[in-house]
């Protein structure tokens, strides 16, 4: 685990530069179910992903596409690069990108920088922080993986590129991007589906809008339909948990507000193990409390170290639900000590109570730890008081 990943920044831009001549009207501006335009979408993806700083690389149409940009964004941090080689290709846009983000003060601290595109529909913010949170486990460069229109496997964007390879990044010309980055044997990959299609024409915007699947759920469309219903909230509630722990006062691990109460520490590492239960349950029939098991891992002792522990645990979890067939989530699986059995329930049932419901319960005895301490409240679902 590259817990010194954790401590720094990954900085955030879309390529929004190109002039949309088979579409025939900017693609940027197109929106989606929400009435987003999709240069505000991907901008917004990169913001839920923890990107810091945002930004958002214009060419053809600028001054249009820049004050849709600044009207929705400008107050949450997003700034704007202008690329007026972008008839050059992507290589400009992404030349363009490490320019303007060589220019901000902020950029200094980030080792790395994640580069999506706004005519990705099949692109969700659940991608991003998978790409996110690979890096931090100890890969280098990640990229996401898709099937070409030939049925081949490429790597493309978005992708996330480490701090060492900046000055590539900065050198490139022409239209094949960060291709050569990207076939290096180091890069790591996750899976995208329907990465391979954007929007590039009528037909393809036609396409996107009767088809409900090239715009994934939270979970992503490689998800059996139950459980992308069922955890269909995964997401936000992991976000919600991994800003819970990323203030954690390491301080008062020991600090409990009742002697019937476990410490503050206790309380945060058991998140950890509910995510963790998940990954057990898709993958074994029973919990036996009286059978013998391994050895965890050292208890976090840091705020960075809790977040890459949970951020480990959520990338397993997820991959092994993103494999799940209905028939497996139907299944049955016991938690027992011995011959007495404390629960049998569906898979299903199991990730939806004693994981989603379960990390919500204990999150919230966290929060309420913080506020006896007299800590500012994080906010769940919109800014808490304590961030008005």
């Amino acid at each position: 685990m590259n817990a010194h990943a954790q401590d720094r920044r990954v900085a955030g831009v879309v390529l929004a530069a190109g002039a949309s001549r088979r579409l025939g009207t900017p693609k940027q501006l197109l929106t989606d179910a929400t009435g987003r335009a999709m240069v505000v979408r991907a901008a917004e993806q990169l913001l839920e992903a923890g990107c810091s700083p945002v930004v958002v690389i214009t060419g053809a149409g600028h001054e249009h596409i820049a004050s849709v940009v600044s009207t929705a964004l400008g107050a949450r941090g997003v700034s704007i690069g202008e690329n007026t080689e972008w008839a050059e290709g992507m290589g400009s846009s992404i030349r363009c990108a490490m320019a303007q983000l060589d220019t901000m003060p902020a950029s200094i601290e980030c080792d790395a920088v994640l580069i999506a595109a706004c005519d990705m529909p099949g692109v969700s913010t659940s991608h991003l922080t998978d790409l996110v949170a690979a890096w931090r486990i100890g890969h280098e460069r990640v990229a996401s993986s898709y099937a070409s229109a030939h049925d081949q496997q490429i790597r493309g964007i978005p992708a996330l590129f480490p701090r060492a390879d900046w000055p590539a990044l900065r050198a490139l010309h022409g239209d094949r991007g960060a291709r050569e980055l990207f076939e290096r044997a180091e890069t790591r990959s996750v899976v995208l589906d329907h990465g391979a299609f954007d929007l590039d024409t009528p037909a393809d915007v036609e396409r996107w809008r009767t088809d409900p699947s090239l715009t994934p759920l939270q979970d992503g469309p490689m998800m059996s339909s139950n459980a992308a219903i069922a955890l269909a909230d995964l997401d936000h509630e992991v976000a919600s948990t991994r800003t819970v722990l990323s203030q954690i006062p390491v301080e008062h691990l020991e600090y409990t507000p009742h002697p019937k109460s476990g410490t503050l520490g206790k309380l945060a590492f058991h998140l950890l193990d509910i995510v963790g239960l998940g990954a057990m349950v898709l993958t074994s029939k029973e919990l036996d409390y009286l059978a013998p098991r391994p050895a965890g891992p050292p208890k976090p002792t840091t705020a960075e170290e809790f977040v890459a522990a949970f951020d480990e645990k959520v990338v397993t979890f997820k991959a092994l639900l993103a494999d799940a067939t209905d028939a497996q989530l139907g299944e049955h699986w016991i938690m027992r000590a011995g011959e007495t059995v404390f629960m049998d329930m569906p898979r299903l049932t199991w990730l939806r109570v004693m994981i989603i419901n379960h990390l919500v319960h204990h999150r919230a005895q966290l929060t309420l730890y913080y506020r006896t301490l007299g800590l500012p409240m994080p906010g769940m679902y919109g800014p808490s008081a304590d961030e008005m």
